[in-house]
Parts: C-alpha cells; sequence; structure tokens
C-alpha cells in the first residue's frame, strides 16, 4: 500500500475575488498559480517527461533526473509567464514554488492584478496574506507516555521520523533540542544536498550554533515577509518571539529532569514525541507570516523528508484561495501529515481556521495539571476573602494595598490596564486588570511600569486562565466577579502564594471558579464550527498552561523578561502541537501508515466526555470535532478511514458532493431531502474484527447504519488499497430540508445555523459509532479486509450524531 496519493491542485485553486474591481494603484503582494501541477503532484501527462509524484513513483521526492527535468520545463513556464508580465507596469517578481503549490510571488498594482488573469496558463491570483502565530503532564494525559513506552522508553519514541515545525525559528540552544546521545545522525536528503542549518551566532555566548543528531536543520523563510518589513532581530531560523520554541519543544522535545521558570523548579518535562529529528523552518517575523513564505518551506520541508508537520499559524478559511493551505493538499499527497491550529477566536460559531479536509485541525482545551496560587484579600470590617487563582511567578507574602485601574486618578487605561502609566502612578500596590485586547503580559509590564508590585488579573465572564510569564507576580482569575464586589469595601489589601503545580480535582476551588486540575475542558479562545464544507475543528488537544520551550531574548514587553528558557502558555498554538507529536508517534508505530490513516486513527478513538467552558455543557462536534486525542488508544485503531488527495482536490470545494469523501466525519450542510454517504474502511488490527454499529439521532430525524454487523480480516485487500465490489458493504440513511427542498445541486443553499433542521451531521469519534467485538485469532479467509458502509440521515437539529 503506497503512502503517497496524487492530487491536481491546480484544478482546486479559485482566484481571491477580493483582489479584482479595485481603482487604485497600491501595490499588493499576491501569488500566481500556474496551470501545470507542482513536482510534488505532477502525475504525468506533459510529452517527455514522467511523472514524478509520489503517488505514482511509489518513493519520495530525491531530486533524481525526471525531477530535475520537470523542474526545467516548469522554470520555462515561470520565464513565460515572466516576459508576459513584464508588459503589465508595475510587476515585482518574486520566489517561485515549484515542489508544492506550483507558481510566482509578486507584486502588483491593486488595479492590475485582473491583467494577470489573461496570462497564458495562469489559474488564480491569491492575495498573500499576512496571517499570525496563534497564541509536561499533558503528554500523560493524552496518552503519549503508554505508546512512549512501547517505542523503546520516552527518549526513543518517535526515532526515525523527521518533524518540521513552520514558525517564528526555534532557539537551537534550548535544552529540549539538545544532543543526548541516543539518535543516530539523520538520512541523507534523497537530492543528495546537505541540510540546511542557519540559526546564525548565539547573541548570549557569541557561538554560531552547529545543528546535532536531534536538532538537524533550521532555514528562514523570510524573503516576503523582509521586503514588507525591513526590521527583524533575527533573519536566520534564531526565535526572537518563543512561540516556535515553545511549539517545536511541545511535539518533539527531549526528556528533561529540569525545568525551572523565574528559578522555581518545574520539571520534569518532555515533548509528546522526544525521539523525533526536528527541522525548523522560520516563516513568520515579528509581524506576522506570509503565504508565500510558507508555502516555499512546505515545498523544503517535503524535499527535506519531512514526515509530520505543525502549522500554529492561522489561515486556511477558504482553502481554495489559500496558497499555504493548496501547499499542504501536494505535502498530503507527498505523505506528510499536517496538525494546524483551529484558531483562537471562540468562543463564537464559525471562527474556526484550516476548513480543509486534508488538514487535521486542532481546537483547545483542559488538561489536568494546572499552576495555581492562592489569594487572601482583607478589609477593615469585612471579612476576609479567599480566591483562587492561576500562576506561575512568585507570590506577594506582605498584605500590599489593592486598587484597579480604573479607578487610579491620572490613568488613561482604564480597567483593561492598555497603556503605559505615569511613573510611580501605582508605586507599591497590586492593580487589578481586565483581560481583554492587549496581551495580557503587557498590561504586568504597564503595571510594572507604573510601580505596582503585583497583578490581579480577571476575566469579565467566567473562561480558561492562563500562567503567562508576567514581568510581576501575578494571580489570573477565571472570573472578577467575587474581587470586584469585595473591592467596594475601603482599604482592601491582598497577599498571595507563589505558583505551584497541582493535579488536584478542584473540591478546594470556591463556587464559580474553574476548577483547578479538571481536564477536558474547552478553552473559551478556542474557536469553533461550523466552517466549509468538512466538520471542523477535527479533534481538540490540551492547550492551556502547556509548559514548554521559549527564547531568552524575547524582541518586546509581550514575551516577558529576558533570560527565562521556560513558559506556561495556552492558545490552539499550543494543542496543535500535542496533535503533530501524536502524528509523529503514530508514524513510528505504523510507517506505512497515510496521513488520512493517521487523522482517522486520532478521530475515531477520541475522547467524547468533553465540557463546555461553563464546566457543565457537554461540548459538541463544533466545539472538539471529534474529541480529545488518546494516543494510547489511536496507536490500535481497529479501523482506518484514508482518502486520496486526487479525490479531495475533485470534491472537497463541491458543497453536495464533499460528504463522498471517505473521511472519519460526515458534514452536510447541504440537505437535498435524502442523503447517502459511504465510507470505507481499513482493518489495520492484524486480528479478524467484527463491529456492532449504531447510530443515535435527535426528536424528528433518523440516521441508519447498514449493514449492522461488519466482519473484516485485517491487511490491505490484494492488489489494491480499496476493496473489490465483493469485499464492500453498503448501508443507507436520509434526510429531508425544510428550506432548501430542491436545492440539491445550489451552492447557495447552505444551512450553517446551529438550529438549523436542514444540517445532519454524523460524527465518527468512536465512531460511526462503532463498538467492537471480541476478536477471535487472526484467519484468513473470505472476509474482505476494507469493507464499506452508507448512512443516511433524516431531518433534524445539527446535534445529530
Amino acid at each position: 500500500m503506497s503512502r503517497y496519493t496524487a492530487a491536481k491542485t491546480s484544478a482546486l485553486a479559485r482566484t481571491d475575488r477580493s483582489l479584482l474591481g479595485r481603482t487604485d494603484s497600491a501595490q499588493v503582494s499576491v501569488l500566481v498559480k500556474l496551470a501545470n501541477d507542482p513536482v510534488a503532484t505532477y502525475r504525468g501527462g506533459v510529452a517527455g517527461f514522467p511523472a514524478t509524484s509520489p503517488a505514482i513513483t511509489g518513493r519520495p521526492l530525491w531530486g533524481g533526473p525526471a525531477e530535475q527535468a520537470y523542474e526545467r520545463f516548469l522554470a520555462q513556464q515561470e520565464d513565460a509567464f515572466g516576459t508576459a508580465v513584464a508588459h503589465v507596469p508595475g510587476v515585482r517578481l518574486g520566489q517561485r514554488l515549484r515542489t508544492v503549490y506550483g507558481g510566482l510571488a509578486l507584486t502588483v498594482p491593486a488595479n492590475r492584478v485582473g491583467d494577470l488573469l489573461k496570462i497564458h496558463g495562469v489559474v488564480a491570483v491569491q492575495r498573500d496574506q499576512v496571517r499570525q502565530p496563534l497564541t509536561d503532564a499533558s503528554t500523560k494525559f493524552i496518552g503519549a507516555d503508554t505508546v512512549q513506552q512501547s517505542l523503546g522508553g520516552p527518549a526513543d519514541a518517535g526515532k526515525g521520523v523527521i518533524f518540521g515545525v513552520l514558525d517564528t525559528g526555534a532557539w537551537p540552544e534550548h535544552p529540549s533540542f539538545a544532543d543526548q546521545g541516543n539518535l543516530s545522525a539523520p538520512p541523507a536528503k534523497a537530492d543528495g544536498k546537505a541540510r540546511a542549518c542557519d540559526f546564525g551566532t548565539n547573541p548570549v555566548t557569541g557561538v554560531k550554533f552547529r545543528c546535532n543528531h536531534k536538532l538537524i536543520g533550521g532555514q528562514p523563510f523570510l524573503d516576503a515577509y523582509l521586503t514588507a518589513h525591513e526590521g527583524e532581530k533575527y533573519r536566520s531560523a534564531r526565535d526572537s518571539d518563543g512561540h516556535g520554541t515553545h511549539t517545536a519543544s511541545t511535539s518533539a522535545g527531549d526528556v528533561l529532569s529540569s525545568a525551572k521558570v523565574f528559578g522555581v523548579e518545574r520539571g520534569p518535562l518532555r515533548g509528546v514525541a522526544p525521539g523525533a529529528w526536528v527541522s525548523v523552518y522560520k516563516v513568520c517575523g515579528a509581524e506576522g507570516c506570509f503565504s508565500s513564505d510558507s508555502a516555499a518551506a512546505v515545498a523544503q520541508a517535503v524535499k527535506d523528508g519531512v514526515r509530520v508537520i505543525n502549522f500554529s499559524i492561522s489561515g486556511g478559511t477558504d482553502p481554495e484561495t489559500d496558497p499555504v493551505e493548496l501547499a499542504f493538499l501536494d505535502a498530503y499527497a507527498a505523505g506528510v501529515f499536517v496538525a494546524a491550529s483551529a484558531g483562537n477566536e471562540g468562543p463564537e460559531a464559525e471562527t474556526v481556521n484550516h476548513l480543509s479536509p486534508w488538514v487535521t485541525t486542532v481546537a483547545a482545551s483542559t488538561q489536568r495539571r494546572e499552576f495555581d496560587s492562592t489569594i487572601t484579600l482583607k478589609a477593615p470590617g469585612a471579612k476576609d476573602l479567599t480566591l483562587t487563582g492561576s500562576s506561575i511567578t512568585a507570590g506577594i507574602d506582605a498584605a500590599t494595598p489593592v486598587v484597579q485601574a480604573k479607578d487610579v486618578k491620572g490613568y488613561d487605561g482604564g480597567a483593561l490596564c492598555l497603556t503605559k502609566p505615569k511613573k510611580n502612578l501605582f508605586q507599591g500596590k497590586i492593580v487589578v486588570c481586565q483581560r481583554g485586547e492587549n496581551a495580557r503580559v503587557e498590561k504586568g509590564y504597564f503595571v510594572k511600569q507604573g510601580g505596582g508590585l503585583g497583578m490581579l488579573l480577571y476575566n469579565p465572564t467566567l473562561q480558561d486562565t492562563e500562567t503567562d510569564n508576567h514581568w510581576l507576580p501575578t494571580v489570573h482569575l477565571a472570573t472578577g466577579a467575587q474581587l470586584s464586589a469585595y473591592l467596594k469595601n475601603k482599604g482592601v489589601t491582598a497577599s498571595f502564594t507563589a505558583g505551584r503545580a497541582t493535579p488536584g480535582n478542584g473540591s478546594h476551588e470556591p463556587p464559580g471558579v474553574q476548577s483547578a486540575g479538571r481536564g477536558d475542558v474547552m478553552a473559551a479562545f478556542s474557536s469553533r464550527g461550523p466552517g466549509g464544507l468538512a466538520l471542523k475543528p477535527d479533534v481538540t488537544a490540551p492547550g492551556v498552561q502547556i509548559l514548554a520551550g521559549t527564547t531568552p531574548t524575547p524582541e518586546d514587553p509581550t514575551g516577558g523578561p529576558a533570560g527565562q528558557y521556560f513558559q506556561a502558555i495556552a492558545g490552539t498554538s499550543m494543542s496543535g502541537p500535542h496533535v503533530a507529536g501524536a502524528g509523529i508517534l503514530l508514524r513510528a508505530s505504523h510507517p506505512n501508515w497515510t496521513p488520512g490513516q493517521i487523522k482517522s486513527a486520532l478521530m475515531t478513538t477520541a475522547v467524547t466526555k468533553v465540557v463546555k467552558e461553563d464546566l457543565k455543557t457537554p461540548a459538541d462536534p463544533f466545539d472538539y470535532g471529534a474529541g480529545r486525542i488518546a494516543v494510547d488508544v489511536a496507536v490500535n485503531p481497529g479501523l482506518t478511514f484514508d482518502e486520496t488527495a486526487d479525490r479531495m482536490a475533485a470534491l472537497a470545494a463541491d458543497p453536495v458532493d464533499a460528504v463522498r469523501l471517505n473521511t472519519p466525519s460526515i458534514n452536510a450542510p447541504v440537505m437535498p431531502g435524502r442523503l447517502t454517504a459511504v465510507r470505507t474502511v481499513e482493518n489495520v488490527s492484524g486480528h479478524l474484527q467484527t463491529y456492532r454499529l449504531t447510530s443515535t439521532s435527535p426528536t424528528k430525524s433518523a440516521i441508519t447504519v447498514d449493514p449492522p454487523t461488519l466482519t473484516l480480516a485485517p491487511g490491505p485487500p490484494a492488489g489494491s488499497r480499496w476493496a473489490s465490489p465483493r469485499g464492500r458493504r453498503s448501508a443507507s440513511s436520509s434526510a429531508r430540508s425544510g428550506s432548501c427542498p430542491s436545492a440539491a445541486r445550489s451552492p447557495r443553499c447552505t444551512c450553517r445555523s446551529r438550529s438549523s433542521r436542514n444540517r445532519a451531521r454524523l460524527r465518527s469519534p468512536r465512531s460511526v459509532p462503532a463498538r467492537r467485538a471480541p476478536s477471535p485469532r487472526p484467519t484468513r479467509g473470505t472476509p474482505k479486509p476494507v469493507s464499506r458502509w452508507r448512512h443516511a440521515f433524516r431531518p433534524g437539529p445539527p446535534s445529530a450524531t
């Protein structure tokens, strides 16, 4: 069975319509998608040039004669475009993308974009957008420790897999990337070229970094960024933000006995897949990340033999017009698993990023370990008030006057602490600030600039709390209701303990405050579905108070004080690397699994007992997709779903037929009366398996699954990764649309409201939902190892599962 599947991304790409019709001449950055497919997905068809796609050749890209010849052909097409575009005034050509995407980056006057579309061979013109990065105990929480043991122990778990992180770079001397002597040299690149290792000189020690057997490569991709922004602290792959160091060490950081924050031991610590090789691609500067830079990095990662990519960066809300998302489809075709963050714009609906089915989109939820602090408030004539919040900083032992920022005369930053105060305005005080608008760490920086001794940060409504590396002692409260009420007393003072790690069950928490140590609670910031034609997000993973690496030289105050190498922060940027790390473990455990099978295993075994941020309401698939990943179960999922990149390209943008994609979830925003969806599964257990299939549906709706029982032999079918007709089983179910009775082919008849009754959805975490019967010994014989069934839906609210 091949790990590679081809795709024709040129057929999927569309022009970003916001670029058309402009009359001004302002320069805009765009990417031009040319008609010929890139090297990663070229299947042949051009006379004299054999196929280069790994789906056809059965091997990774290696820079062989066929690839070199086809690259020369692509260069000729690019040159022809360059000649034609020379007649368009004001165009400046940039980098060329041949391995993935297939096109060029350039700048053009806004009123000349239409001229580009008239040039022969141009398929689409897309905006070169600036995207933003999305801002320990968690490995055990997701079951990674069990898989680590099965792979030779934590230090070796993930051996043989190259992990690529596209982010703000990495601090290469960080202990999470040290060569501990247990890993071999990385394999030679297929093209025979040396791996890039451009981290420059360590500004702290003055020593130039040399890559090792853990951190095997690093390269900056900042062409578009540096064209738009001249200033960048490190123009190498070195990290001046901390975001990239954090994400990389979360996925694949070494096993460490020590991880001190502000001098306090917070270790031990390890990444999800400590045995993986790490290759760093810096695509973001201080102001963000350009699409053309990210697409170029994807191309290099494929050439470098990367098998798993983490992308904790926004984007992908319109996959057909997003160059990075199209590059990820080419990477998927080349056998690369991509984990991407869902975004931090929750809990509002329809805010999820990365809507394409070939990417695994990750929401954020809590783990059990938290860092907390106890606050004691006193006031003359009032009973003491004790609150518990989150903190990783030092405490304040002495009773200290407390003021609300909004009440301090002469301060114009308001309750949110938005501006720097006059010198000594907060002198000797603990200042109360409300979360929102500006960075949490910046609020504390402003308090410190005004002479404050500490900060009490509170949420305006009940939601998650964070443990940033603050500039001064700080505690973050889940809600400010009790604090605000108590501050109506005069002469309030407070003290609070230093942050401490607590795995507790939350029983000590006061009413209304998020319980310490409670896992599987959706983070309020986590972006929600629905979005696009696939069910998004796909899964959730820990993304709150995640302890991992950072840079000791942050470039601005929002990065916290200099000199720290670890931080515990939050975001879907933190949950995505858990899924990337899980992908590494599954890749190491099952080297021949495709990216689709890895995604399937994580989805169909996910934990669904997750609640919303109010701590009560059960979360739903628009919150968490299939559920919270459980790697120890995913390593042996029993059955896997898979889909080719070719069918992804053909069907992903079809409002009716996208449900035909063989993914582990079914999302039907268009409901043409009755819907039948067929799914194909493969038995990867190594044993004969029997499954009983059941479904649940809400009132006035129906979901049926047929056949009710599947018996499957192990392994792929002979000669094909799909079953022959005799090896397939079918079932059906249906739904009727009240408001779209004749809209079976209308892309405008989409019913996206949570209250809509013409949207049915079957979620496949534990899936479609299958309960496994006891397994007899392995047998040879008739039941085919791949089987198919149909699901049909009748009308009902979107809570149908």
